[in-house]
């Protein structure tokens, strides 16, 4: 077992104070809850009677329509992708796991002992692992193709779908991939990136009854139980989805015009053109890095993005439109076009 690092995180988290424009951001800032019709006063919380993790796995099972018992809350999504990767370790030692992607879904089976597949092998794979949306593009999974990696793996298969990014579809209604296949399908999400509630640190698995028992069973070994408190303000949340909804909508629909309005102005870049995220992945043709292209981006224009590279790609980098101030978006592309136009003569 290796221990590789988790070079995203760490990059993110010694460059951000470094950088005068951050474009590497992934998840939305918390908003006023009051304004969410959140309460967080904490004495409110003290004086409930409710059991907080019985209570988040009804406002998930209600979201989705399915059970509690199909419900695990976990401490944020990272905790839920190496929990479901540790479940299958017990099974299995092969996983397909198509790049570009999150690199933890990369990492964590490889720091497990998993041989990582270069193409979906029926015979052998018994876990396939994806993001929707993908990250780093920002699009939206195919229907067909999810449901060919569904139909085409064995019984012990497991396809494993983290959802974090779905919600920025806006679909009409909330929607899952558990839905397609409830005895292969296992999903995870977080209230991190959507919600803005980053600083909670809640996530959760939505799985068969029988897997859940058996990730609830290896949970203690991890991390024990969740954050009462956090619970409780992730149901309050859940239930005033819709708040989060128009909140999330109208930044992102804003922003991604403006991040269009950029690549359209820049020579020598295309883009993933998302569908369904608040970032894409922009690409290049030059032959350098994309981790020296974006250290030199920090360095010369205090604008910090994030390498392809960490999400299995070549020549790109993410680049992330969360912003809430839409000047200070305005301002960090101006200096990014202004060094890719030098960068990538």
């Amino acid at each position: 077992m290796g221990t590789p690092d988790f070079r995203l995180y760490w990059w993110i988290k010694h460059n951000m104070g470094k950088a005068k424009h951050n474009l590497s951001s992934s998840g939305l800032s918390e908003p006023d809850l009051s304004e969410m019709g959140v309460v967080t006063d904490y004495s409110a919380f003290k004086a409930s009677s409710q059991d907080s993790e019985e209570s988040f796995r009804r406002a998930v099972a209600e979201l989705y329509g399915v059970s509690g018992e199909n419900i695990l809350p976990t401490i944020g999504g990272t905790e839920a992708i190496y929990l479901v990767n540790l479940f299958m370790a017990e099974q299995t030692r092969s996983a397909f796991v198509p790049t570009p992607n999150y690199e933890p879904m990369l990492s964590v089976p490889a720091m497990l002992g998993f041989h990582l597949e270069k193409t979906f092998n029926p015979s052998r794979t018994l876990l396939v692992s994806l993001t929707d949306s993908n990250n780093p593009t920002g699009r939206s999974l195919s229907e067909t193709w999810v449901k060919s990696l569904i139909d085409g793996s064995g019984d012990d298969s497991c396809v494993y779908i983290d959802e974090t990014f779905r919600e920025f579809g806006f679909r009409e209604s909330i929607d899952t991939w558990f839905k397609l296949n409830r005895d292969k399908v296992v999903v995870s999400n977080t209230l991190t990136k959507f919600y803005g509630l980053g600083g909670f640190r809640v996530g959760w698995i939505t799985a068969s009854e029988d897997k859940i028992e058996d990730l609830a069973r290896l949970k203690p070994f991890i991390t024990g139980e969740d954050a009462a408190y956090s619970l409780w303000v992730g149901a309050q949340a859940i239930r005033n989805r819709s708040r989060f909804v128009s909140r999330a909508k109208r930044i992102v629909e804003r922003n991604k015009k403006i991040v269009e309005e950029f690549v359209e102005s820049t020579p020598r870049i295309g883009w993933s053109n998302p569908d369904a995220a608040p970032f894409c992945l922009i690409t290049y043709y030059d032959g350098v890095s994309s981790e020296k292209l974006c250290l030199e981006a920090l360095r010369e224009q205090s604008v910090l993005i994030a390498p392809a590279e960490f999400f299995g790609a070549e020549r790109g980098f993410r680049l992330c439109f969360t912003h809430t101030d839409e000047e200070a978006l305005v301002e960090g592309l101006k200096s990014l076009s202004v060094f890719l136009g030098e960068a990538l003569r």
